[in-house]
């Protein structure tokens, strides 16, 4: 009985095949979640018309990159813009779950700017 042995060059492309697979099944889902979610968006104001002269506060999800979707929502945020206070933030809800200071800046105290960037 002969058996099958498999040359080093075939165990080198099945590798490769097997490394490019791979890497597929992690690229996809991060560019399906990326066409399906905006890179930045403006959060809805809970009072139109209140101070007009201040832009609206801009999220980034490139700048909150490093946590997954499910550390926001749909726990803290649905997947849909929602209006919100300053006051719920300083209560620990929306932003302030963590902007308290201690997982990242302090809502109270931050600069408008940081958050409320005019429109390019």
């Amino acid at each position: 009985m002969r058996r099958c042995e498999s040359s080093p060059r075939r165990l080198t492309s099945l590798r490769a095949i097997l490394w490019a697979s791979a890497a597929l099944l992690v690229a996809a889902p991060a560019a399906v979640i990326g066409a399906a979610y905006p890179s930045a968006l403006r959060i809805p104001r809970s009072q139109p018309g209140h101070a007009p002269t201040i832009p609206a506060g801009l999220f980034s999800h490139r700048t909150h990159g490093t946590f997954g979707c499910f550390a926001c929502h749909p726990s803290t945020f649905p997947q849909a813009p929602v209006a919100f206070t300053h006051d719920d933030m300083k209560r620990g809800q929306f932003c302030g779950r963590c902007h308290d200071g201690q997982v990242a800046f302090a809502v109270a105290g931050a600069t408008c700017g940081g958050c409320h960037v005019p429109a390019r």
